[in-house]
């Protein structure tokens, strides 16, 4: 299970009814679909971590072998029974022009990647803090505007910084692996934190820098952490949360019986009232307490499953994390559950 959840190359609401019929509990709404489904992260625009082993994958047909030539190689992988593919290109250098990344189906299907850098690619994730824009914050728009004034005097070049986040999913009550994302270059509309950190490994690396960008407002610590984070704590703190994840999953035998005794458990309590009632007595109330997380943007896991897992195996060189208020005065359970955020990326 960990390695299903190792993310990427290095390191680091929505409220729901009682019966959702799917797992996913918010998805916008999707376009037509690519001649060929790619990872989240492939698209047009992206930056590829340079000097590192580049996974690339995707969907197609069991059995389809699907080329990917990029940067002189060219290699080949085969979709297994669910359709899934992957392989990895070799270590590429630096490269500042934009080159193209041709996928083609042994069917005859192909795609394109147009405008592909490689550089440092980092993932900019938590709440408030992290999503809050570079337009909406003084130091940002100050920073902003330094760089366009030198730029535009020629004194320095414009920085090659470029965002991508998923664009069509929030949360998820299992990991996903099918979801869209998008890049694009950075700026007004990016990160603050991100785009500064950015802007600054710009500076000193003088390579494009790629931000994967998984943040949200009001959300808690324990949202952006996945399952394998939790697995295997000593603390009761942790543990309830390991076992909360399980009977949440549809997926998980724990959720199964956790759910069954909850229904059962109103059964019995619908019998038990129609005999006080028949009786004169006072009714039983009718818990409503369901059990897992089933209130989305603050319960372990849901966040990385719809934001994040989308976009492991990723090649990136590492990770920012940035909190807000969701976890005020939450001193030793925060602890705890920064530990599970590191063990679980990693």
């Amino acid at each position: 299970m960990k390695n299903n959840h190792k993310l990427f190359s290095f390191l680091i609401t929505l409220t729901a009814s009682c019966f959702l019929p799917t797992s996913v509990i918010y998805a916008a709404e999707e376009g037509a679909k690519p001649a060929i489904e790619m990872g989240a992260p492939f698209t047009d625009n992206a930056i590829l971590q340079r000097d590192m082993p580049l996974p690339v994958w995707g969907w197609s047909n069991p059995g389809t072998k699907v080329t990917v030539e990029f940067a002189g190689q060219k290699k080949t992988a085969t979709a297994d029974k669910n359709g899934k593919w992957m392989l990895k290109l070799d270590p590429v250098k630096v490269n500042t022009k934009p080159q193209e990344m041709m996928v083609t189906e042994s069917t005859g299907k192909k795609r394109t990647l147009e405008n592909i850098l490689v550089g440092e690619v980092w993932v900019a994730s938590g709440q408030s803090n992290m999503q809050w824009i570079v337009s909406k914050c003084d130091v940002g728009r100050v920073l902003l505007a330094g760089i366009n004034e030198r730029v535009e005097a020629g004194k320095e070049k414009a920085p090659v910084i470029r965002e991508a986040k998923i664009t069509n999913y929030f949360a998820a009550l299992h990991p996903i692996e099918h979801a869209n994302a998008e890049w694009s270059e950075a700026g007004s509309d990016s990160s603050a934190i991100a785009y500064a950190f950015a802007y600054k490994l710009h500076r000193e690396l003088g390579v494009p820098i790629g931000i994967l960008n998984c943040s949200f407002s009001q959300t808690a610590i324990q949202a952006w952490t996945p399952r394998c984070g939790y697995e295997g704590a000593e603390d009761a703190y942790t543990k309830a949360l390991y076992q909360k994840t399980l009977e949440t999953d549809p997926t998980t035998p724990e959720h199964k019986k956790a759910w069954g005794a909850f229904y059962q458990s109103i059964e019995d309590i619908i019998a038990e009232n129609k005999l006080l009632v028949a009786q004169g007595k006072e009714p039983k109330e009718v818990s409503t307490k369901t059990p897992g997380n089933m209130h989305g943007n603050r319960d372990a896991t849901w966040l990385f499953n719809a934001r994040l897992n989308p976009m492991i195996p990723y090649a990136v060189r590492g990770a920012i994390w940035n909190q807000g208020y969701a976890n005020m005065g939450e001193g030793l359970p925060y602890y705890n559950n920064l530990h599970s955020l590191v063990r679980g990326w990693r």
